[in-house]
């Protein structure tokens, strides 16, 4: 690489490291779709050190993570692994949504389990957080998917459930990031993506255990990846600017409990409805 584009590429991770806005990437995805080694490649790329599994990512993408886990990378930049859906079930996306308002606690990530107690839990602790004057970190939804796969309908569905509950929460669609860009596939799952009206989408190549051999072209990718999760996450404090942030947390957190309650009675209602059908098959009468 001529010297122009390489004082481009150190112009532009200089920006990154020395932006003060106080921001959390949190993943999202399916598992084995790149989050860990998107983490490991933003690392490694933007404190231009040697390639290391940092967040235990399997071998090409393989999917080994079960929790959330913050890795820094820099003062005020932090991004956050997460454990993989598994089919994107309501549960799935509404623990999803807890996150995304600041009511869950890093460590292990249980999908199916009802959480409607942790999130009640939560609130009382969290909203402490707003008392003080440094205000928790913007949480900024990076959804990620491999251009390996295979896009079909139910992705469709349950991908635009994610994209408009993360948009009601922070005012701004998540980023998009498709990995695995050298496959033939990512053009159109780009285009997808665009259809559920993402605004930011990006192809990237991550770097991984076998596969980490440092070029300025991947590099540029994962820096402008960076960049444009910053400049999205201002743009979503901007648009708090004048919020009451403990009015905001209060209200995000009764929108979560109404959604897990809402879940909860659907939930007890479709067990209901099964076990009348059970009796009247036994030739019960059931009132």
């Amino acid at each position: 690489m001529s010297k122009e584009p390489q004082r481009n590429l150190e112009a532009l991770r200089a920006r990154i490291k020395e932006d003060g806005s106080a921001v959390a990437l949190q993943l999202f995805g399916m598992t084995g779709h790149g989050k860990s080694s998107l983490i490991n490649s933003c690392v490694c790329v933007l404190k231009n050190i040697q390639y290391h599994n940092i967040a235990g990512a399997g071998r090409s993408d393989g999917g080994m993570s079960n929790k959330r886990e913050e890795h820094k990378l820099t003062k005020s930049l932090i991004i956050i692994d997460n454990r993989g859906f598994r089919k994107m079930m309501p549960q799935e996306i509404a623990e999803a949504c807890a996150q995304i308002r600041s009511l869950r606690d890093i460590g292990k990530v249980d999908w199916d389990k009802d959480n409607l107690e942790e999130t009640i839990r939560q609130f009382p602790l969290k909203y402490q957080t707003y008392q003080t004057e440094q205000h928790p970190h913007f949480i900024l939804p990076v959804l990620v998917y491999s251009g390996a796969q295979t896009w079909n309908a139910n992705d469709a569905e349950c991908m635009e459930k994610l994209i408009t509950n993360a948009y009601r929460i922070t005012g701004i669609h998540p980023v998009i990031v498709i990995t695995n860009r050298d496959n033939r596939n990512h053009n159109s799952i780009l285009e997808r993506f665009g259809e559920l009206g993402a605004m930011r989408r990006l192809c990237i190549q991550n770097y991984t255990e076998n596969n980490h051999q440092r070029t300025d072209e991947r590099d540029q990718q994962i820096l402008e990846f960076l960049d444009v999760c910053i400049r999205e996450a201002r743009r979503g404090i901007n648009m708090q600017e004048g919020e009451d942030p403990q009015t905001r947390f209060v209200s995000q957190a009764s929108e979560q409990i109404k959604l897990e309650s809402d879940q909860l009675r659907e939930q007890f209602r479709q067990e209901n409805d099964k076990l009348k059908e059970a009796i009247k098959k036994e030739g019960c009468s059931v009132s």
